[in-house]
């Protein structure tokens, strides 16, 4: 059975090692969260004169950002067709002139930065007719916007394709190299990265106070980059739903390692591109989505993009990598940025970047440090994270709610397994009946039970069984726990309740 483990990212640079936070401190921003989003944020600040403390619930970059795929480019899918029927031309302008920005200004941060930045073309690639005629119509929508498209009849991939947007100027590099060297000039610049500090509520004033587990901050203003904000106050959790995926990366002869980065506009969907390791190339495939907690047999997903690097790059060694990671999506597409309320004087959010978080997040500290040092920002009202758009967002907001409304009730009435804990394997979970209740049961690879209610501590669903990971997955609103129930991702704040297992 195929199992995740550390990114590539996350295997190939050194551990933290910042303080928690000691009592209580001062600062102008505090940012939470340390990802793409909350990083660049703070290293944008401290850039114009502010003081910042970043506030890390574990160690940095081991979130979201350290298990993207990581590429630098505005070229999401197929996306600005639909943006601009959506939103209209200008939004689809907009949008682009921001990513496009995002890309520049990465380039920027990371001078002086050992990060493996290198320019590359983006492809979206087609593999029947008709999905290239609607390429065709996507080249057009794109360069209406304002980005460097072209149609491509074919690619440097191993396999033909029916056509593909060409997007010029693009980029690649290792996410949490970059990352940790913004980490570093943060805290050269006098600021705080603070670790292994969980953030618990925030209160909106002059100054803010962030409450945390380990003391408070006191700041003018906040940044929640947590993702998914933990805060409910914003229902973002209803305005955008979490999808998880799944990558593989294995070593490839130079001449043999196709030159871009690709991704096709079908389904199942297949994300690639090559990363390095000093003189080490890898390739790396990603793809399986699903919604998060509502898939079955996901170490099968492991297994499917295997057989399919070994299949189109025989030279290929054996995978070395496996990871999965989770994405939320905005309910119309376009990032959540600026207040986390109507009322929010002071507290601000980015979420929502669906699936393309390295420019988005990008954007969205950009956008984050224009608000702050009181500089009007163009791109705002496309992101602006309290907009209503009926037409973009109503049937996607009505589906994915009325999903996880299902998921709470159903999940319910479904009585668990009856299945003696001894048929348990080592790293093995499942949903069981003890004593007449619902039970989340995981034995651990030392063969320790650890029996926790099977409730998800945000908002009360029923998590599932993710046994490519061995985590307990919410499904409702992405909230994921590890198997003896420790709290890995929010939006939930505290970990799965234990119980006691009947005697033997």
């Amino acid at each position: 059975m195929a199992h995740g483990g550390p990114s590539f990212w996350l295997a190939t640079t050194p551990e933290t090692d910042y303080p928690p936070l000691e009592g209580d401190v001062e600062v102008d921003v505090a940012v939470l969260g340390a990802g793409i989003a909350g990083l660049t944020t703070a290293a944008l600040l401290v850039a114009a004169g502010r003081r910042v403390a970043v506030v890390e619930a574990k160690r940095i970059v081991r979130g979201a950002t350290g298990y993207t795929t990581a590429k630098v480019t505005a070229g999401h899918g197929a996306a600005y067709r639909r943006l601009a029927d959506t939103f209209g031309p200008d939004a689809a302008r907009t949008y682009a002139e921001s990513n496009q920005a995002a890309i520049e200004r990465i380039a920027e941060l990371a001078d002086g930065i050992d990060c493996d930045f290198e320019r590359k073309a983006n492809y979206v690639y087609a593999e029947s007719p008709d999905e290239a005629e609607n390429l065709r119509r996507e080249v057009e929508a794109e360069q209406a916007a304002g980005l460097p498209a072209s149609f491509a009849s074919d690619t440097s991939l191993p396999y033909p394709v029916a056509g593909a947007v060409r997007l010029e100027g693009q980029a690649q590099f290792h996410p949490r190299k970059y990352l940790l060297g913004l980490a570093t000039r943060v805290a050269d610049a006098g600021s705080a990265v603070l670790e292994n500090t969980r953030a618990l509520d925030v209160d909106d004033g002059s100054p803010c106070t962030v409450r945390t587990d380990r003391g408070t901050v006191r700041a003018g203003d906040v940044v929640v980059a947590t993702q998914l904000p933990f805060l409910d106050r914003g229902l973002f959790f209803a305005k955008a739903h979490a999808s998880r995926s799944y990558a593989v990366a294995a070593p490839i002869p130079v001449a043999d390692a196709p030159d871009g980065m690709f991704i096709n506009v079908g389904r199942p969907t297949r994300s690639i591109r090559t990363m390095r390791d000093g003189e080490r190339v890898y390739l790396n495939v990603g793809g399986e989505g699903h919604p998060a907690g509502r898939a079955g047999d996901t170490p099968r997903r492991y297994d499917t993009l295997e057989e399919f690097l070994g299949r189109h790059w025989p030279s290929a060694g054996a995978v070395e990598y496996r990871w999965s990671t989770e994405d939320f999506v905005a309910v119309d597409h376009v990032p959540y940025v600026g207040r986390l309320r109507r009322r929010s004087g002071h507290v601000f959010v980015a979420t929502g970047f669906n699936k393309w978080g390295m420019t988005s997040g990008t954007v969205a500290a950009m956008l984050l440090t224009d608000r702050i040092l009181g500089i009007d920002n163009p791109w705002a009202p496309l992101y602006d994270a309290k907009r209503l758009k009926p037409r973009a967002a109503a049937p996607r907001f009505v589906k994915e709610n009325g999903v996880s409304g299902l998921r709470f009730v159903v999940d319910r009435l479904r009585r668990g397994e009856r299945r003696p804990l001894d048929a348990l394997a080592n790293g093995d979970g499942a949903i069981v009946r003890l004593r007449g209740r619902k039970t989340a049961v995981y034995r651990d690879q030392d063969g320790t039970l650890h029996a926790l209610s099977p409730v998800c501590r945000h908002l009360g669903c029923i998590v599932a069984w993710n046994a490519a990971e061995r985590s307990w997955d919410c499904p409702c609103h992405g909230s994921r726990y590890s198997g003896d129930g420790t709290l890995i991702q929010g939006p939930a704040t505290a970990d799965m309740h234990r119980r006691e297992l009947p005697e033997p």
